[in-house]
């Protein structure tokens, strides 16, 4: 019988540490995850107690809550939030790919790659992985998000104060900018964050407020997008494991990046960090960025080796667009 040779384990998180230093091929991406609603259940119908079972309809309701002490009316579930976690790296390839189709309504951009990353016992290590009880494992359908193009990146900032103020140069375009990433150390309490421009020479702003006790020991990242944006729209941000609700707020008329084209009367001027009191602050690795939405399509996972994730992506609009109709 010819002798079997066990050829051992891939250190799969070495390996990326050394390929991150040679290519621009490993990748820090955001994990999302979008938020578990109710279904829409019933039992009764015009007061009247219905013969058999709960009829579920199958949409969900846009709330997120337990069970209530009228249990006729709802299904037992645990809360399942919206999951916007940074910091999971993974070696993607090929980096950008795009496929364009001519459609009735539009034109559609596709694209497809493919991501190898850590095993799933690593992935559940990592920070906020491992204290999230929300997430288990990697599924379809869940969004990978990365920075396809960074279009601004303020200067960093070391200093003791309230207000931190990013300032840019003079016909700065914000119609590329899907989203916004920093990080930040500071022992105060981070009370919102604001992005403001001109457009049609009026100041419009989009301001996230909430309130998040950060840390002065290590940095936190922070991901906010800026794109499509509504009055009372929220987004979630993890820390230790933690999700802290952040509200859209407008000061009258709303932010709207795409119509910012880049000139004089329609520009991006500054993002403002404001904490709740002064404080020593740091803030680092500023960007502006635009994004990749990546959808799991299919999972390969090679145990306590690595995992193997095939991922598309669909953008319905071309930057070209963008500028042209705002």
């Amino acid at each position: 019988m010819a002798n079997t040779v066990k050829l051992g384990s891939v250190n799969f998180p070495k390996l990326m540490r050394h390929v991150g230093h040679r290519t621009n091929q490993v990748r820090d991406l955001v994990f999302a995850r979008d938020a578990i609603f109710n279904k829409s259940t019933v039992t009764t119908q015009n007061s009247k107690l219905s013969n058999g079972p709960s009829v579920n309809f199958g949409y969900e309701r846009n709330t997120n809550t337990t069970v209530n002490s009228d249990a006729s009316e709802e299904v037992y579930h645990v809360i399942t939030p919206e999951l916007i976690l940074p910091g999971l790296k993974a070696v993607q390839t090929p980096i950008i790919s795009r496929s364009g189709e001519l459609e009735r309504t539009g034109h559609r951009i596709t694209g497809s790659c493919t991501f190898y990353m850590p095993s799933l016992s690593y992935i559940k290590s990592l920070d906020n992985f491992s204290e999230t009880t929300q997430f288990d494992e990697l599924e379809t359908y869940d969004k990978l998000l990365d920075v396809e193009r960074i279009i601004q990146n303020p200067s960093n900032v070391s200093a003791t104060q309230q207000t931190t103020v990013f300032t840019f140069a003079d016909e700065t375009a914000g119609y590329e900018i899907d989203r916004i990433q920093f990080k930040i150390k500071t022992s105060g309490t981070l009370d919102y964050m604001t992005l403001v421009g001109n457009q049609n020479s009026s100041t419009t702003s989009l301001k996230w407020d909430g309130t998040l006790a950060l840390s002065s020991s290590a940095f936190t990242t922070i991901d906010i997008p800026v794109r499509d944006i509504a009055d009372g729209d929220t987004t979630t941000i993890y820390k230790d494991g933690t999700g802290t609700t952040f509200t859209a707020a407008t000061n009258n008329t709303i932010l709207d990046v795409d119509k910012l084209h880049g000139s004089s009367t329609h520009e991006l001027t500054r993002f403002v960090v404001e904490l709740t009191a002064s404080a020593a602050v740091e803030i680092k690795d500023v960007y502006l960025y635009k994004s990749s939405e990546w959808r799991v399509d299919t999972i390969k996972d090679f145990r306590d080796e690595y995992m193997e994730v095939g991922a598309v992506r669909v953008r319905g609009d071309r930057t070209s667009r963008r500028r042209a109709y705002g």
